[in-house]
């Protein structure tokens, strides 16, 4: 079967890999086209025998941006004979619903958000869903709160639904650099090292974590916090950090390609995002068997991880006082996560493993067409 997964960009995303790589030993003719340049997504796998293709387009105008993503997306699943089309994130998921009409392939609609539109009331995102879920036939996502999120409150036929949860090949990974990671330490020396690794947007919520390692601060608490990533918030959360004079205690890292480092340098992981479908940033962490704090009800926390025993699991909102609590009883060593970090890496391996995962798309593979 020739198979094609289509996606906007062009940055590391093992859950995808994992499955190409998978998909081709399987025999499977595997192609790879993105609406970005190439990047160390496409070197990824082009080294596993997977062709890589690359589109972008100027987004001068939205509607031209998006025609043009129409028109080669159909003239390349003609021309390559693509028998499926595995279709990810929204951005993608919109030029793919228009661009099944005039083409001869399966289209299968991959979901990788539950609720942030409606957490962001993003008025756009959720048109964009609208469309995505009236004209789509087929969705797999990653969690059951996905899945109840497109039922209930978007109204989506059930039978239209697969859920798979994402599957990893954790030999990929890049192990820790043991040389990396003391430097790491030596750069920002502190009794308890903290790390948050979130995009810089609204529902990642880092002001409300900065407010609490402000408190525990002023209490005298040798504590510091990176953060990885980028966003749009970047310059509001420094102007918080110099203002509140934290430059000695949070330190924006920015974008890395090596966050498994970063991870294994710090000692507890906080993660208070309020809208997941299912973090990688969990299963990262469980690989370098370090402690997650996370809150409840969001992406599919709850159906793996167990607070007390796997994690640390807070309310979704109002948490401010109880994290600063659980922060404050780990740096006086009131408070054991010394055997968390062992059962998240053991939980993640049971339950994300791409070889226990990988038969379920089986029900994709049987035929081809429309």
């Amino acid at each position: 079967m020739n198979i094609l997964f289509y996606y906007p960009d062009k940055e590391r995303a093992i859950s995808l890999s994992s499955l190409m790589i998978a998909f081709k030993k399987q025999g499977h003719t595997v192609s790879l086209l993105t609406q970005s340049e190439a990047g160390d997504l496409h070197r990824d796998v082009s080294k596993e025998g997977v062709s890589v293709f690359c589109h972008p387009v100027k987004k001068n105008s939205s509607f031209l941006f998006f025609w043009k993503h129409i028109r080669f997306l159909a003239w390349f699943t003609k021309k390559h004979k693509i028998d499926l089309v595995y279709s990810h994130i929204q951005r993608a998921n919109l030029v793919s619903c228009i661009a099944q009409f005039f083409s001869p392939s399966r289209f299968i609609f991959c979901r990788h958000h539950s609720d942030s539109a409606y957490v962001d009331d993003n008025r756009r995102e959720r048109m964009a869903d609208r469309i995505i879920n009236r004209l789509a036939k087929e969705f797999i996502v990653p969690s059951q709160k996905v899945f109840d999120q497109m039922i209930e409150t978007e109204k989506v036929k059930n039978r239209k639904i697969h859920l798979i949860r994402y599957a990893y090949n954790f030999d990929d990974y890049r192990k820790p650099d043991p040389e990396a990671v003391k430097n790491i330490r030596k750069e920002h020396p502190a009794s308890s090292l903290l790390i948050k690794v979130a995009r810089l947007i609204p529902e990642k919520r880092h002001l409300l974590l900065f407010g609490v390692v402000k408190k525990l601060v002023q209490r005298g608490f040798d504590i510091k916090l990176l953060v990885l990533s980028d966003g749009p918030l970047k310059k509001e959360l420094e102007e918080y950090i110099f203002k509140n004079g934290l430059q000695n205690h949070i330190f924006m890292i920015g974008y890395r390609t090596d966050v498994i480092n970063f991870l294994a340098a710090a000692d507890l992981v906080v993660h208070v995002s309020e809208s997941e479908a299912s973090s990688s940033l969990a299963k990262e962490a469980g690989l370098v068997l370090k402690p997650l704090i996370v809150c409840r009800g969001v992406g599919d926390f709850d159906e793996y991880l167990v607070d007390g025993k796997n994690s640390i699991l807070i309310p979704r909102s109002g948490f401010e006082n109880e994290l600063e609590d659980i922060l404050n009883r780990v740096y006086k060593g009131e408070k054991d996560i010394s055997l968390m970090g062992k059962e998240l890496h053991q939980t993640i391996l049971d339950r994300f493993s791409i070889q226990n995962i990988i038969k379920q798309y089986d029900i994709f593979h049987g035929k081809s067409g429309k």
